[in-house]
């Protein structure tokens, strides 16, 4: 019998295991389990969720009487219209993103910024800090679901070649935010990392961001320096200086950085008051970048020199001089 489309629904029951920071351990009360914000006001919650766009709701357990807290949600640094409304004794945040809100490859990053933080006693501790109390996250496509095996092929090809003739690891990050003039910048630093077989232990983005598009540096201590940009209109720019399989190795660094950052707030924003905008206009930019980079991979692999020539095994050469 033939089915009509179907629609991919997935529902977060926050009792178990998450990936994301800013909750407290699971709980139950009246056999509806959830967790607490906190112990500061930003919260993370990362899920898994096709790209494109979609809608969802964030449950929140209330006591009698209580109104809907009021929380910011974020997706991938962009901030949704979150409509509240009440479900029993529950109340419920609706809310929806386009399609280039979720663009990218990875998990969906939701972030809750709640408006205040209470504190009250924890059992056998003392005195936490805590928001709200989210049941579930539920997160539906607002597109039909893929035919069944549909260039399941090609994608695991793909992954298993990135994988195995250009790996990469962005290692541990530290971050710090500064300005210049209208131009914002970020400094990356990211330890431990690899690019392809070669261990880099100290790494160095420099990054400014403005109107006019972005620009990039990258260096190690003791190597040369790589730069790139993107346009106004978000279009890659590649700097010049590096063989064609480093190049690709240096993209996909890149596209790693969205991935960097959120683990940099999960160490970072614990406990902590944040500056929302900043880290929403970050998060975006680097969205965008990651974004620019996965396309010129793309483009390279697809019409650049023969992917698969060469020795996967040559380690990364730093240019000479800075270019």
């Amino acid at each position: 019998m033939a089915t009509g489309p179907w629609r991919r629904r997935a529902v977060h029951d926050l009792v178990f295991a998450i990936d994301g920071s800013g909750w407290h351990e699971p709980a139950m009360r009246d056999a509806v389990g959830f967790r607490w914000s906190g112990p500061g006001r930003f919260s993370v919650l990362r899920v898994a969720a096709p790209p494109g766009a979609g809608r969802g709701e964030a449950q929140i357990v209330l006591d009698p009487g209580e109104a809907i807290p009021d929380v910011a949600v974020f997706l991938n640094g962009q901030r949704l219209a979150a409509a509240p409304r009440r479900l029993g004794a529950f109340g419920v945040l609706d809310f929806a993103w386009d399609a280039a809100a979720a663009e990218g490859a990875g998990p969906l990053e939701f972030w809750f910024l709640a408006d205040r933080i209470t504190q009250l006693p924890a059992p056998g501790e003392r005195m936490r800090g805590v928001g709200f109390r989210l049941s579930t996250l539920t997160i539906e496509s607002a597109e039909d679901g893929p035919a069944p095996a549909r260039e399941s092929a090609a994608l695991i090809a793909g992954r298993r070649f990135l994988a195995e003739r250009l790996p990469v690891a962005a290692g541990k990050p530290w971050i710090s935010f500064r300005s210049q003039g209208e131009a914002r910048l970020l400094d990356l630093r990211l330890d431990g990392a690899r690019l392809g077989p070669t261990p880099q232990p100290h790494l160095a983005f420099a990054i400014q961001a403005g109107a006019g598009g972005a620009e990039l540096a990258l260096g190690a201590p003791g190597g040369g320096t790589v730069t790139a940009g993107l346009t106004a209109d978000g279009a890659w720019r590649p700097g010049i200086g590096l063989s064609p399989r480093d190049e690709l190795l240096v993209l996909r660094l890149v596209g790693e950085l969205p991935r960097a950052f959120g683990r940099w707030l999960d160490q970072a924003m614990a406990g902590a008051a944040p500056d929302a905008e900043l880290l929403s206009f970050w998060r975006r930019q680097l969205g965008i970048i990651a974004r620019a980079a996965d396309l010129r991979l793309a483009a390279l692999l697809a019409d650049g020199p023969d992917p698969y020539a060469g020795d996967p095994d040559v380690p990364f050469a730093w240019p000479s001089v800075s270019t």
